[in-house]
């Protein structure tokens, strides 16, 4: 484990971003029940963590060649914000489909044309979200150079569809990571680890058990 993978590991925790509860499992937006919930929109409420989340992110923003910095609505806008702050670039952000008045633009912020652009979002796990952002700034002429993100627990078809698209991401905290840590710090115990793995192992299978 890096020690920028570790801290940013301790600030999900500190922050409350990270929650295990296998009795009363979160529905994630695959529409599966799963036993923990990464919530990375809580680091905001905290100024340190911002910080270190802020930092974290722009060391893997390639310098000197990215010129824009894009965050995919809602989640991503706030770390990207962030991040162009400190590197002093421009930003913009990509809706999830164009809006239906005024200048009817998907991209907010500026045209992206002839850009390097270079995509932050708060976590990855199927990857469409990424993708679909990624796409609307290539058919703007935008040249996407990378995906940040300070949290990963992608799937091996998210990985794939990735490499398909010629996307590189950089995940600061993988859930191997935020699971020791977790459990080192007696934020999480045996049973709870156990019930995560379960779910990784099968989790259509942990959801069907699950579901409410």
């Amino acid at each position: 484990m890096s020690g920028t993978a570790e801290k940013v590991a301790a600030v999900l925790l500190d922050t409350g971003a990270f929650l295990v509860r296998p009795q009363e499992p979160f529905r994630l937006t695959s529409g599966l029940y799963a036993p923990f919930y990464v919530n990375c929109r809580l680091i905001l409420s905290r100024h340190e963590a911002r910080i270190r989340a802020a930092a974290a992110l722009a060391a893997t923003v390639p310098q000197p060649g990215t010129t824009v910095i894009a965050g995919g609505v809602t989640a991503g806008v706030p770390f990207a914000t962030l991040v162009a702050d400190r590197l002093g670039l421009p930003m913009v952000y990509v809706r999830a489909e164009a809006k239906s008045h005024g200048t009817v633009s998907r991209i907010e912020g500026g045209a992206v044309a002839g850009e390097r652009v270079h995509l932050i979002e708060d976590l990855i796990s199927t990857a469409g979200s990424i993708l679909a952002f990624t796409e609307a700034l290539r058919e703007a002429g935008a040249e996407v150079d990378g995906v940040s993100v300070l949290f990963s627990r992608a799937s091996e078809s998210a990985r794939l569809a990735l490499e398909e698209a010629g996307l590189a991401i950089t995940a600061i905290c993988g859930l191997d990571t935020l699971l020791a840590v977790a459990l080192g710090s007696g934020r999480i115990d045996e049973k709870g680890l156990g019930e995560v793995r379960a779910f990784f192992a099968d989790p259509e299978g942990w959801s069907a058990r699950h579901a409410p």
